[in-house]
């Protein structure tokens, strides 16, 4: 069969928007080179100067099908129109500057055979670029603890890792979101949190380029605070809590000290989010170690009296069984001295 007739098994989703172009052509050529060769390449060009499109237009490869924005609307409607337009069962994210291995596709193809249960399927990365400092990621490659990961610490998944099935997110009606942008892949994750499984592949495929340029740098205090936001709106739906208050709870991950009616509140709510946590198959203590490591932040960030009372005589003590013999250590060393 002729390889322009294929329906191809892959679709790969590449947003572009202004990107160097030696970037460019490096990420446009390792996905050209992979060895496993049923995918299409689709490009929706974000509305970016008119060197991108000369250099798309370089390439007489016929697996490659571009797009361009009319006007700049960012990379998480780029994807959106690209999931639309793919064709495949897999799709593949693969940002403008990174590099994937040749064996990627073929290796992440090979996996979903052999664990059907799996649906959102990433790699160890390789972080390059000038402050990258020889950097690897992520952690996690079972799905519980990736799941755990997700949904009470941050993203696992370098986004140009993963490979996912097309099915779950038209099953699920799940797309990029705007209003999570700079950190639109992470709420994407969150969303399939209950839907499917994960796993990461413990083998490096992909070179993931950190450098002044790109948006994990330029804007990192925005990106972080994007991630707890959908981090909070994730919670609330994977555990049915409606009043569980977003500045309470951004106070909790970062460790700043709650007033009295606050430890209350959250405590409330603590003990829904372990009971729901713990019917889903979460390990209660596993659970309940993960949001004491939180409390006791709070504890070692916190000084003065009336502040390491409250903590002292906080609820959530007897919830998260924190000793009272390092309460009273941290109340001595962090309130009276």
């Amino acid at each position: 069969m002729r390889r322009d007739k294929q329906i191809p098994n892959i679709s790969v989703i590449m947003p572009v928007y202004n990107t160097r172009e030696e970037y460019l052509r490096e990420a446009v050529e390792s996905i050209l080179k992979q060895s496993y060769t049923n995918f299409e390449l689709i490009i929706v060009d974000d509305c970016s100067d008119e060197y991108i499109a000369n250099i798309i237009s370089s390439y007489s490869d016929n697996r490659i099908k571009y797009f361009r924005l009319p006007t700049n609307q960012g990379a998480a409607a780029a994807r959106n129109l690209a999931i639309s337009k793919a064709s495949g069962e897999y799709l593949a994210f693969m940002d403008s500057d990174d590099i994937s291995l040749s064996e990627r596709f073929s290796k992440q193809i090979l996996f979903f055979k052999d664990h059907p249960e799996i649906g959102c399927l990433g790699t160890k990365v390789q972080v390059i670029g000038e402050d990258s400092n020889g950097t690897e990621f992520p952690k996690p490659t079972e799905h519980s603890e990736i799941e755990n990961f997700l949904v009470f610490n941050g993203c696992v998944f370098c986004q140009s890792s993963v490979m996912l099935k097309k099915e779950i997110l038209d099953k699920n009606n799940i797309t990029y979101q705007s209003e999570y942008v700079p950190a639109e892949d992470y709420a994407l994750w969150l969303s399939l949190v209950g839907k499917t499984k994960f796993a990461v592949l413990d083998e490096k495929l992909v070179f993931y380029r950190f450098y002044a340029e790109n948006i994990s740098h330029r804007q990192k205090e925005l990106q972080q605070q994007k991630c707890v936001e959908a981090q909070f709106s994730s919670l609330e739906r994977y555990c049915n809590i409606s009043n569980l208050n977003k500045d309470i709870w951004f106070k909790f991950l970062k460790g700043i000290a709650l007033s009295s009616e606050e430890f209350i509140h959250l405590n409330n709510n603590l003990e829904t989010i372990i009971q729901s946590l713990f019917t889903k198959g979460y390990n209660q203590k596993a659970i309940c170690s993960l949001f004491k490591r939180k409390l006791k932040k709070m504890f070692y960030h916190s000084h003065g009296i009336s502040t390491q009372w409250r903590l002292l005589t906080s609820p959530l003590n007897k919830t998260l069984r924190i000793p009272l013999a390092w309460r009273l250590f941290c109340f001595i060393t962090r309130g009276l001295l």
